[in-house]
């Protein structure tokens, strides 16, 4: 696989991979006690939220539920805590259903991921919003933002490079798809932050809950949407 990829996308990888070390070395150097209930908790939801995936149509990427866990993290550990269930949730969706994931693509998934949540978890603590009304949830968009950018670009650039198409074009497809998970995601994590501290197992089996519907309703409408139309209703919409 590897010797037939092209060397732009070899870059692109090894890029992504060398970038993950820096907030890596950084949450390292800066490490202070985590709350280990609290991060053996997020880090199991993670687990679980990252086998609820999407095929998106057309497409060879997927789509997990793992956003909330991953935004929980940021807002309520430390760099590192929340690297580490950004890392959880990695590993958990690159193997989720049985999938072989070859070595070249685990490495991308992971180190995307981790870049993804480091992202978020500055523009979260950036304080840009300190002295505004609601500073908490406007922090809590850019977070989400930030970490929609940093984790589907590089994908569609990855995709476009191995398979020949267009990143640009690519990246409109995943926009189209997965931007509103992202909504309900960061809106979810919104919630959850009305509480001090997500320790609970009620509270994060009520979020799995949520997370589970989400879901079934995304895979119900990409299996609807993958039906061959009636021939009656194609000759109409060819009208």
């Amino acid at each position: 696989m590897t010797n037939t990829m092209p060397i732009k996308a070899k870059v692109l990888i090894g890029m992504v991979a060398v970038a993950s070390l820096c907030p890596l070395s950084f949450g390292v150097i800066n490490w202070r006690m985590p709350a280990w209930p609290q991060l053996a908790l997020l880090m199991t939801a993670a687990v679980l939220s990252s086998r609820l995936k999407v095929k998106l149509p057309g497409m060879t990427s997927t789509m997990s539920g793992n956003l909330p866990v991953i935004l929980l993290g940021v807002t309520q550990l430390g760099l590192l805590g929340s690297l580490l269930v950004a890392l959880t949730a990695a590993v958990a969706q690159s193997y989720a259903s049985g999938n072989k994931t070859k070595p070249i693509q685990f490495l991308f998934n992971v180190c995307t991921l981790m870049n993804a949540c480091a992202v978020a978890y500055f523009a979260y603590h950036s304080h840009l919003f300190a002295a505004h009304r609601g500073g908490t949830a406007l922090s809590l968009v850019l977070a989400a933002a930030t970490y929609f950018l940093a984790n589907t670009a590089p994908v569609a650039g990855i995709i476009g490079l191995t398979e020949g198409s267009r990143p640009l074009v690519l990246w409109h497809r995943l926009f189209l798809w997965s931007f509103p998970n992202y909504v309900i995601g960061a809106g979810l994590t919104a919630i959850a932050t009305l509480f001090t501290t997500v320790t609970g197992l009620a509270a994060v089996a009520a979020l799995m809950a949520v997370l589970f519907g989400v879901y079934k309703s995304y895979k119900t409408y990409v299996s609807f949407y993958e039906q061959p139309q009636p021939k009656a209703l194609t000759m109409a919409a060819g009208r």
